[in-house]
């Protein structure tokens, strides 16, 4: 089975079917929840998408804005950099997915 990772903000998810068998088991977009994974990298995938939905402009999203200050700065957060923690995370999903390949533009 074919899934690919990316951030669409405000669905929820960052993890898409790309192949038939894929999309006959999870539709198209795929919920965490629908994963046998352990809770830690349920919480993992679902704190990611909680941060990128938080530096989208949803009181004017037509605006093109870059971040406002008072959301989540990708590189200036507590935790470390956003990109950082997406491509610490793909491998270890990888590894509790064997059976699905896990395509992402986020990696080098």
């Amino acid at each position: 089975m074919r899934l690919r990772f990316f951030f669409d903000a405000g669905s929820g998810v960052c993890l898409w079917a790309q192949d038939a068998e894929a999309k006959a088991r999870f539709g198209y977009p795929v919920e965490s929840r629908d994963l046998d994974i352990p809770e830690h990298l349920r919480a993992e995938i679902e704190q990611l998408v909680t941060d990128d939905d938080d530096s989208f402009p949803w009181d004017d999203p037509g605006s093109g804005s870059i971040v406002e200050p008072d959301r989540t700065m990708f590189g200036y957060e507590e935790n470390p950099p956003f990109a950082t923690r997406v491509r610490a995370l793909l491998p270890k999903l990888r590894a509790e997915l064997p059976g699905f390949a896990i395509e992402s533009e986020w990696e080098d």
